[in-house]
């Protein structure tokens, strides 16, 4: 810290450029900033990369869900870039990088007008098996059974996910999603979405729950 009587700008308070100027006991001084950058950050800046980089490294295995689950968003942001945004405000928990964390039940890979899921549910009677299952609901004159479910299934334990797009269409009420053999005994969490035929349109996926692999 210095003390100056007249710089080239004259005695100051406050905030210019890298320098803060201030009077103590009526003499001026000023001193520098901290230097903060990429080898100081703060605790708030270590907190938002976390935070980002969870949610990141989460979504990033999803891009093709993604990318046409939020294909509505085209003005100046990419779907992932909205799915990013999305979460990062309603899907995280936690209060700093220490315990920060995914609420699965608000994880959302799709966002549209198209007919939601009419009462999701997954039911485990098979090892290493999902059975996926919902209302056909589709009004005469729309869509009608014709759109596609995509099926999700996240497995807590080894931190990977299983998934098809096109499972079934929705007249057929149900799908089974065949999982890998080792993940049997684990903890999953699952959703459901539709896409139209001709993949024009989506709706919102749904949450079902969580459930254990037999």
């Amino acid at each position: 810290m210095g003390t100056y009587k007249k710089g080239i700008l004259g005695f100051f308070r406050g905030r210019v450029g890298t320098v803060v100027g201030a009077v103590w006991n009526g003499i001026h001084y000023m001193k520098s900033l901290p230097d903060v950058g990429d080898d100081n950050p703060t605790p708030a800046q270590l907190n938002v990369r976390a935070k980002l980089s969870l949610v990141t490294t989460f979504l990033k295995r999803l891009k093709a869900l993604i990318k046409v689950g939020y294909q509505d968003f085209t003005n100046g942001i990419t779907p992932m870039n909205a799915a990013t945004s999305y979460h990062l405000k309603n899907a995280v928990t936690g209060t700093s990088s220490l315990n920060y964390a995914i609420d699965y039940s608000k994880v959302i890979f799709s966002v549209g007008d198209l007919l939601e899921a009419n009462t999701p549910a997954v039911a485990v009677t098979t090892a290493a098996k999902l059975d996926f299952s919902w209302v056909n609901d589709a009004p005469a004159g729309g869509t009608g059974g014709t759109d596609k479910a995509t099926v999700l299934a996240y497995n807590v334990d080894k931190n990977k996910f299983a998934t098809l797009a096109g499972a079934a269409a929705r007249s057929a009420a149900a799908y089974v999603l065949q999982l890998p053999p080792d993940w049997s005994g684990d903890e999953v969490y699952a959703w459901i979405a539709f896409v139209s035929a001709d993949g024009k349109e989506v709706s919102n996926s749904s949450y079902i729950g969580q459930f254990t692999v037999l």
